[in-house]
Parts: C-alpha cells; structure tokens; sequence
C-alpha cells in the first residue's frame, strides 16, 4: 500500500505547493501587504448611526467624489466619425465593373450541365442516350425532358444538345474525349 499511496502523496503536495504559490502571488499582484489597518476595521465594526433625515453632503465632498470618479470625462467623450462602422463586413476584393443596359436586360445564364455522358445505343433509326445525374441514371431519347427541366434535342457523334426548359437556353455536352474531336 505504501507504494501505491506514494504518488498520490507526492500530487497532493504539490497540489498544495502550487495553491500557496497562486496565493502569494495573488497578495503580491494586489498590493496590499495582508494587514488590515486598525482603524478601519475599528470604523466598520461599529455600527453606523443613521440621521432621521437624509444624508447632505457637503459641496466639498461631492467635489473630492466627482474628482476621483471624472464622471465629466466620461459625458465629453465623442467618437470620430471617420471611424465609420467598424463591425461592417469588408471585402478586399476589387468592386465588380459595372454593368452596361445590355447586361442588365440579358436573361440570367443556364446552370451548368451536371449530366454526365454514358454512352449510346443506336438501333436502326433511333438513339437512346445514357446519362448519369448524381447517382440517377437516365436513358432517354432525342425530345424527351429529364426531370421536367431539361430536353434532349439532339444526338451526333461529338455532343449532344440539350436545352434548359426554364429559360429555353441550348447547351452541349461533349461525348467524345477532347484528343478525339476533330
């Protein structure tokens, strides 16, 4: 047992050593020197004697309290303007060019085309196409919509046309690799 209660022994002592050293260095940091003056526990064990009326300072008391307190610093105090708002967000990116009546008046573009191309099958005149959408797969042949957003327009060996029904836009997708494409 002694063995196992060492340790813990030697824990506790530091344990101990550690909170004398926070304490000392608590007292040190605040500056008093841990006596208390005589007199003032004297002033503050004594019970206090209140006036029937209320207390009036004096106008050299209330003098000695605004000196210490400043409390007219505090009322002068105006922040700069200049200083804008300092919680706003802030971006040091460059501001975006403007735009000129022609830009503004365009339709906003298609999303990108998020299809992808699996291959084909062509049986005499007609063409299925295989497409991949996340983890859906769509076989679908020219002018049939995918997800009632998109329409298959056209099939040829390089791409195949597709156009996004919202806002009537065509787009390409590539189904050859780009070295194959002449």
């Amino acid at each position: 047992m002694t063995g196992a209660g060492a340790p813990s022994g030697r824990r506790t002592l530091w344990l101990g050593v550690a909170l004398l050293a926070s304490l000392l260095a608590a007292q040190w940091v605040s500056g008093e020197d841990g006596t208390a003056d005589l007199e003032q526990v004297k002033e503050e064990a004594t019970p206090r004697k209140q006036a029937p009326t209320a207390e009036i300072r004096s106008s050299s008391e209330n003098a000695r309290e605004n000196e210490l307190l400043r409390l007219d610093r505090l009322e002068r105090r105006k922040f700069s303007t200049q200083a804008g708002d300092i919680f706003r967000a802030q971006s040091w990116a460059p501001p975006p060019p403007p735009q000129s009546e022609a830009e503004k008046n365009q339709p906003p573009p298609p999303p990108p085309l998020q299809f992808k191309y699996l291959g084909k099958i062509i049986e005499g005149e007609e063409t299925q196409v295989f497409l991949a959408l996340a983890e859906r797969n769509y076989i679908v042949k020219p002018g049939e919509k995918i997800n009632s957003q998109y329409r298959l327009d056209e099939v040829n060996d390089h791409a195949i046309t597709v156009t996004y029904l919202p806002l009537n836009a065509k787009q390409m997708l590539a189904t050859a690799p780009v070295g194959e494409i002449r």
